[in-house]
């Protein structure tokens, strides 16, 4: 306490603020502050809701106390805890934010407004960590309880464990098992999974077995749930089902973090800061909190595999399926061939029509994978050869014919679609190539006497459709499932004998260093659709790229080899890649700001640095848009190297009377 009986206190606000603001507590207020006290404070006119970072012994260095500001307020709710300040400051610091940004991400101001209203006491489950389900989780194969043996044993040598486990093979057993054992001991277990849709498929057998335990969290909650379950796993051993943003949860005594697939992108948060990913932020809090850290998956990051090569992780395979049965096959359709010979009806060859008739005779089910929705990617003028272009984007607009528009899927811009041609003035716009709503309607035109369905973006926006939809095809009701991405995760369906992969083509062309890597995983995500059951599967996949490798699947060789690929030219995870992304409505100015930054980033002696170029979308929502990509050396100046660009960037945005949007992405996905 001063001698004037005020204490004074760093206050960390929900703001782009590097540090904290300093404030003065007057005594009266001053028995009930404490680090993790929730205040209200007014900053540049505005009242804001911060939290009480650091108590301060003295004035504050190059401070005049006279001139410091009281808060406004202390509120009455529950302290944050300071190892989930240090937490954010971790976070914030990896991936060169502010603690402030970490905070707002975590406590949105829908939240913050909640939280302050009349709280309710939550009430307490015994300190044993009582499971209040009706199961125990099923009894384990030999092979399941093997590697559950290896698991505990490395989990007892303090090592991050890979779990590896074929489609179908029990992972979700093995979590089961271990979140039991961690319960038992009192202790909270965190599940992440990638998306919402997992998480609804896997909550139904967890809830049999941990009952009221179970504490689901995700985005599309309500804001009085999701601080319902703040507050529970603040007070209360429990196990939390969540998407990435539930790592930031209060747990009181973390012993086990799961990460099911732990190699998919949607743990990466690519907007707005902290851009973190939830993987690796899980792996951060694992390591902060002394929790066991388990990563699942079928297929497994290249980062996470080079872990294991370096002794890092330890890697735990399973290699077999649960029901035992036999591995599905893979087939290769040559659409060049089908083209020459006439056989293509649509985007379906005759061979493919065949085999999926002869699915259907035999009363089992087909699941198609289309990586683009909507009607068709772009429509065309057959006269002149005009494209309807986004006026913000400068990319085709994408036909959805189901509300006849044409949509950028980038800035969300619609327009009414018409088939008169904005340049020629002929009403000749035409659709060109397929997307799963066109292709929905190629099954109904191919095969009229089953029931068809499409599994997407448009098709799913409410969690009852896609339950409905779910449940439908489980029973038989559907015949054939088409859909994107969110078909390939996570499902298993007794019915379902062949899956299809249409326009292989378009994975293989796309331009990143990730792509071979991301089909490899999808591949095999969909070999694993098929057959989960006893009964063997098949994939069929029609490609003009019948030789490419990828086709000839053995996932360890191939993994090897991109590895070895990605050390050769440098790239994750051998580096530490950081993209800095410009972006300006005007071009001209958004050059100016790439220059001093660029010569800036050379001066600070920053290594690694390429740029500034033209990514693949060089406008969206009508910013420009340049990008610099830093390699920088994982060595031990990697962390200095980091806090420089952070340090660069800050002043060369300072060096503008506009604030240029300066965005840093560590780790893109």
């Amino acid at each position: 306490m001063m001698e004037d009986g005020k204490i004074y206190v760093d206050v960390l606000l929900p703001l782009k603020l590097r540090g904290f603001l300093s404030y003065c507590v007057e005594p009266c207020d001053a028995p009930g502050v404490e680090v993790g006290t929730w205040v209200k404070v007014n900053v540049r006119g505005r009242v804001s809701t911060g939290i009480v970072a650091a108590i301060q012994k003295k004035i504050p260095e190059n401070l005049d106390g006279s001139r410091i500001k009281p808060i406004t307020q202390v509120l009455d709710c529950p302290s944050v805890g300071p190892e989930e300040i240090k937490f954010w400051e971790t976070v914030a610091r990896y991936y060169l934010c502010t603690p402030g940004e970490v905070f707002k991400a975590v406590h949105n101001g829908a939240s913050i407004q909640y939280r302050f209203r009349p709280v309710r006491k939550v009430k307490k489950t015994p300190e044993s960590g009582a499971v209040s389900g009706s199961g125990t989780g099923n009894t384990l194969s030999e092979v399941q309880q093997e590697a559950l043996s290896r698991i505990e044993k490395a989990f007892s040598e303090k090592k991050t464990v890979l779990l590896e486990g074929v489609t179908g093979s029990g992972k979700t057993e093995i979590y089961i098992h271990l979140a039991l054992a961690r319960l038992s001991e009192g202790k909270s277990v965190l599940i992440l999974v990638p998306e919402i849709a997992i998480s609804r498929q896997i909550e139904e057998r967890l809830r049999s077995v941990f009952g009221d335990t179970l504490k689901v969290f995700h985005s599309k909650q309500t804001t009085p749930a999701r601080c319902a379950i703040y507050d529970y796993a603040r007070e209360n051993a429990c196990v939390v089902l969540g998407t990435r943003s539930a790592v930031f949860l209060p747990f009181r005594n973390p012993g086990l973090i799961i990460v099911d697939e732990e190699h998919d992108r949607s743990y990466k948060q690519d907007d707005p800061a902290p851009r973190y990913n939830g993987r690796d932020a899980a792996a951060l809090l694992a390591r902060m909190r002394c929790a066991d850290l388990l990563l699942g998956s079928a297929t497994p990051s290249l980062e996470s595999l080079h872990n294991v090569q370096t002794g890092k992780y330890e890697r735990v395979v399973l290699p077999v399926k649960f029901h035992q049965g036999v591995a599905p096959e893979i087939g290769i359709i040559d659409t060049n061939a089908a083209w020459r010979h006439h056989e293509m009806r649509g985007s379906f060859s005759m061979e493919l029509i065949n085999e999926m008739r002869k699915v259907l005779d035999g009363r089992d089910q087909i699941m198609i994978f289309r990586s683009r929705r909507a009607y068709s990617p772009l429509v065309q003028c057959s006269e002149c050869g005009a494209i309807p272009k986004c006026p913000k984007c400068n990319v085709p607009l994408t036909y959805h014919r189901y509300n006849s528009s044409l949509t950028c899927h980038y800035c969300g811009y619609s327009t009414i679609f018409t088939t008169r041609c904005h340049q020629c003035g002929s009403p000749s716009l035409v659709d060109r190539g397929a997307g799963t709503e066109k292709i929905e309607e190629e099954i109904a035109e191919l095969f009229p006497d089953y029931p068809v369905a499409r599994f997407d973006a448009d098709t799913t926006q409410s969690k009852k459709q896609e339950e409905k939809m779910i449940r439908d095809f489980a029973s038989g009701r559907i015949r054939i499932l088409v859909g994107t991405q969110m078909i390939t995760k996570g499902f298993d369906f007794e019915k379902l004998s062949l899956v299809v992969l249409l326009s292989a083509d378009s994975l293989l062309s796309v331009q990143d260093f990730r792509g071979d890597e991301r089909t490899m995983q999808l591949i095999i995500q969909l070999l694993g659709r098929a057959g989960r059951r006893g009964n063997r599967g098949r994939l069929l996949v029609q490609t003009s790229q019948k030789e490419h490798p990828i086709f000839n699947i053995r996932p360890d060789a191939f993994s090897r080899t991109l590895l070895e690929e990605r050390r050769t030219f440098g790239y994750p995870p051998y580096i530490r890649l950081i993209v800095l992304t410009v972006k300006d409505k005007y071009e001209g100015r958004l050059w100016n700001v790439c220059r001093v930054l660029g010569e800036s980033l050379t001066a600070a002696g920053i290594p690694g640095v390429q740029g500034p170029v033209e990514p693949a979308m060089e406008t969206v929502g009508g910013e420009h848009i340049r990008q610099f990509r830093i390699s920088l050396p994982r060595n031990a100046h990697l962390s200095d190297n980091k806090s420089r660009i952070y340090t660069t960037v800050e002043a060369v945005s300072e060096q503008f009377k506009f604030a240029p949007d300066i965005i840093i992405d560590v780790d893109p996905m």
